[in-house]
């Protein structure tokens, strides 16, 4: 079978016309790899494009998914009972870039130069991204049933503190109004 390409190829290559074809299949093959390395054989496109969408955030529906789940665990605490929870946000989410830094010293100065690393992105070029710090939480405020009671006070207090990290003097804890 291998003698039998071999022949094949000498007898398509001897002739003009032969060598035309060979030209002409060989230039398609190569558009053909180009084409398919620069689309990722189209699911890896597809996820690129996935992962720049959730990269973009909601931050009401980011507090909603936090007040509830910290509601959710709160409303378990002993003589807590009915609850609501409003959580602040202190700043937006900060993202940390890659850079280059050069340190030059001539004689008695000192100079820096930073300069962000740039890669080619899918929408050009772009600064490579190493991390994105979500925002991070300013104050709790926690309305429940048992909110009068000192005991139920200082069980929440410690529960949103241990979860999020916040200081006591930004949780507060109050009783909910008899109308809701």
């Amino acid at each position: 079978m291998a003698i039998d390409l071999k022949e094949r190829i000498k007898t398509l290559l001897s002739d003009k016309s032969g060598r035309i074809k060979a030209l002409v299949a060989l230039g398609i093959a190569g558009i053909i790899l180009i084409l398919i390395s620069e689309t990722g054989f189209a699911g890896k496109k597809q996820e690129q494009t996935a992962v720049t969408k959730s990269s973009s955030v909601d931050y009401s529906s980011y507090i909603e998914e936090l007040s509830d789940s910290l509601s959710e665990v709160i409303s378990s605490i002993d003589g807590v009972g009915k609850c609501k929870v409003m959580i602040t946000l202190k700043n937006t989410t900060e993202s940390v870039f890659a850079k280059n830094t050069q340190n030059s010293t001539a004689d008695s100065s000192v100079s820096q130069n930073d300069e962000y690393v740039i890669y080619d992105g899918e929408n050009g070029d772009s600064p490579l991204l190493l991390k994105e710090k979500f925002p991070e939480i300013e104050g709790v405020a926690v309305v429940c049933s048992g909110g009068d009671d000192i005991y139920v006070k200082e069980k929440v207090v410690k529960c949103v503190s241990a979860l999020f990290g916040v200081s006591s003097n930004r949780i507060s804890v109050t009783k909910i109004s008899s109308d809701y």
